[in-house]
């Protein structure tokens, strides 16, 4: 299962503010995010899905190190790691037999205070965007979360290759014009930090102390209050 980050990793909103203000002038011009465990936190309900197929097909639940895998990965990169090549012909029946909209997204919830970092980012003009390893379910979690007119653009693995692949960052930054280093990129894996390095932007690690040395954040509200600080210098 997914832990919490180590109490102290979590950088306060002065530390925060601390690393954006070497960073950035003001704060950053544009966010890139994550889906997956830095929008909402969607490991348990991924992992009850995954489990779901396995059981169908007379499998035991998945291992701690799947569960990882399977979190940051595409779900074709999902499906070959945890599925026996033999087994997967009847995947196609045993998947129409689970509805992600149906049994799934109900339970997927964003994050604590993340509607109101987004509504203040909106506020001071930054441009807000997803760069994710996620293939067709954005539009409906989009939705389901109320968030479909904060984030332009979304890149999904159906218009970038998977990251670590950086070219669904790049496509975000040409969409907006923007250089990289006024971008930040707020996320919760390797494939996410790697991502964001090979583009150039800096990266911010959400809840995983174990992607960056100088620690993560662990709350939006102190992100928020980090951005505050330095748009009112």
């Amino acid at each position: 299962m997914f832990h919490s980050p180590c109490p102290d990793a979590c950088l306060d909103a002065t530390a925060l503010a601390g690393i954006l203000s070497r960073l950035y002038e003001r704060g950053p011009d544009g966010i890139i995010f994550d889906c997956d465990g830095v929008l909402v936190d969607s490991a348990p309900t991924n992992i009850h899905y995954y489990n779901l197929l396995r059981e169908r097909l007379g499998l035991p639940p998945m291992s701690e190190e799947q569960e990882r895998y399977v979190h940051m990965s595409t779900v074709a990169q999902a499906i070959e790691a945890i599925i026996p090549a033999p087994m997967r012909p009847a995947l196609r029946e045993v998947s129409a037999s689970v509805s992600y909209t149906r049994d799934i997204l109900p339970l997927v919830t964003p994050f604590e205070g993340l509607r109101e970092l987004l509504d203040a980012c909106r506020g001071q003009g930054l441009r807000l965007g997803v760069h994710t390893n996620r293939l067709s379910t954005m539009p409906e979690l989009l939705a389901h979360c109320d968030f479909t007119e904060y984030f332009d653009p979304v890149i999904t693995v159906a218009r970038a290759q998977p990251k670590p692949h950086p070219e669904g960052t790049l496509l975000v930054l040409e969409h907006w014009g923007m250089p990289p280093e006024r971008a930040l990129f707020v996320g919760d894996s390797s494939t996410d930090r790697d991502a964001a390095r090979a583009a150039g932007v800096p990266f911010l690690a959400f809840r995983a102390d174990d992607l960056s040395p100088q620690g993560c954040c662990c709350a939006y509200r102190d992100l928020l209050a980090a951005l505050r600080s330095l748009w009112a210098a």
